[in-house]
């Protein structure tokens, strides 16, 4: 099963303050290749529930609309369960989080806590193309403004 997470902020929106969706035809053209069984969203710019409701009321269905996907709303995490998760602290500091961890080794790290079996892909502006296979667990990043390696 293959879920691949989106980020938001310069990725698919401008930011938070300015939800405009962009890059629609690069990201659909990636969604498309991709052909996910699920789809989340893993951005810092969902900071806590209150963010995450404003997205769910606000973001969300404009975003399923332009890039006909369905959201599943298990897969919507906010950098405080992010944190929480890989750094197993309740109530951790987010904003240190963020700094030490940065977005590709916290997908990474998230995600080998969370499961271990599948294929997860974070389709970001900030990451590196490139993959992680740990026996049954594939992580992979692919940055839409990249070329892939071949």
């Amino acid at each position: 099963m293959t879920t691949l997470f989106l980020d938001l902020e310069k990725t698919i929106i401008h930011s938070w303050d300015d939800p405009m969706i962009i890059n629609e035809e690069r990201v659909t053209n990636k969604i498309r290749s991709i052909n996910p069984d699920k789809i989340g969203i893993y951005s810092y710019a969902i900071y806590d529930r209150k963010d995450l409701t404003i997205f769910q009321s606000t973001i969300q269905e404009d975003l399923e609309n332009t890039f006909q996907i369905k959201i599943d709303p298990t897969l919507l995490v906010t950098v405080e369960e992010i944190a929480d998760t890989v750094k197993q602290l309740k109530n951790s500091d987010v904003r240190t989080f963020i700094q030490q961890y940065g977005k590709q080794k916290s997908f990474s790290e998230f995600i080998k806590q969370k499961y271990k079996v599948g294929k997860f892909i974070l389709l970001d502006d900030l990451v590196e193309n490139t993959e992680i296979i740990e026996g049954d667990l594939k992580i992979q990043f692919i940055n839409p403004f990249l070329k892939l390696p071949v």
